[in-house]
C-alpha cells in the first residue's frame, strides 16, 4: 500500500512540474521585430525596347513587311557586335483595323491589319545605347519604347542584403530587450519578406534626342531586404 501511495506521489509530482514548465514556456516573453537593409548600386546592364508597326489591307502583306524590316533591324544591330542572345522579342500582336460602315451608320468593317513586333536588346557597354537606337531606326524601327538600368547578376548582392538585415532585425530586437531591462534570448523564427528588384523605371527615348554624343547617365539602383524575426526575451 505504501509504495502504491509513493507512485502516485511520484507520478503527481512529475506530472505538476511539467504543467509548471509547460507554463512557464507559454509565458516567456517574446519580441518580434523587422530587419531592413538597403544599398545603392551602379547599374551593369541596359535594356533598350524598340519595334516596327505595319499595317496594310492584307494580313499577310503587313505581317511579311514587318518580318523584313525587324529582319534588318536584327542583322544592324548584330553588326555592333551584340550577340542574338542578347536580343529577345518581348512582344508580337496582329489586330484588325476597323472604320465606319458607309452603307449602315451602326456597323463597321476591317480596313486593314496592324502588325506590331517589338525586341529588347541587352547592353553591357552603355556607349552602344545610342548606337543601337541609330542602327535599329535606319533599319526601319519607327518604335522606341524605352530604356531601363539593371544589375545583371543580383545574387551576391541579395546575399549580402540578408546578412545585415538579419543583423538590423538582431540589433533591434536586443535593444528592445535591453531597454526593458532583460536580455536577448535565441530566436524562434526568421522570415525573409523578399527583396526589391534593382531595376530602374522605363524611360521613354526619343530619335531626336539621341544623337551619338549624347552622354547616358545610369545613375545608381536600390536594392533592399526585409526579414521578419522573432526572439525569446531572458528576464
Amino acid at each position: 500500500m505504501k509504495k502504491l501511495i509513493a507512485g502516485l506521489f511520484a507520478i503527481t509530482l512529475l506530472f505538476t512540474t511539467q504543467l509548471q514548465a509547460s507554463a512557464e514556456q507559454v509565458e516567456r516573453p517574446s519580441v518580434t521585430v523587422t530587419g531592413h537593409a538597403e544599398m545603392a548600386v551602379v547599374p551593369d546592364t541596359a535594356y533598350i525596347s524598340l519595334g516596327i508597326v505595319t499595317t496594310a489591307s492584307d494580313v499577310a502583306k503587313a505581317k511579311a513587311e514587318n518580318d523584313a524590316t525587324m529582319n534588318r533591324i536584327y542583322t544592324a544591330v548584330e553588326l555592333l557586335g551584340i550577340n542574338k542572345e542578347q536580343i529577345q522579342t518581348s512582344g508580337f500582336s496582329i489586330q484588325p483595323q476597323y472604320k465606319q460602315n458607309t452603307k449602315n451608320d451602326d456597323a463597321t468593317v476591317i480596313s486593314g491589319y496592324r502588325v506590331q513586333n517589338t525586341v529588347t536588346v541587352k547592353v553591357t557597354d552603355f556607349a552602344q545605347i545610342s548606337q543601337v537606337i541609330d542602327a535599329s531606326s535606319q533599319a526601319g524601327a519607327n518604335q522606341i519604347n524605352g530604356l531601363r538600368f539593371a544589375v545583371n547578376d543580383e545574387s551576391s548582392l541579395k546575399d549580402q542584403l540578408l546578412a545585415k538585415a538579419i543583423l538590423d532585425g538582431k540589433h533591434k530586437a536586443a535593444l528592445i530587450a535591453e531597454t526593458l531591462g532583460g536580455s536577448l534570448g535565441q530566436a524562434t523564427s526568421v522570415n525573409l519578406n523578399g527583396y526589391s528588384s534593382p531595376m530602374s523605371e522605363n524611360v521613354r527615348l526619343y530619335k531626336a534626342d539621341m544623337a551619338s554624343s549624347t552622354p547616358i547617365s545610369a545613375g545608381t539602383l536600390s536594392i533592399s531586404a526585409d526579414v521578419n524575426m522573432a526572439f525569446q526575451l531572458n528576464n
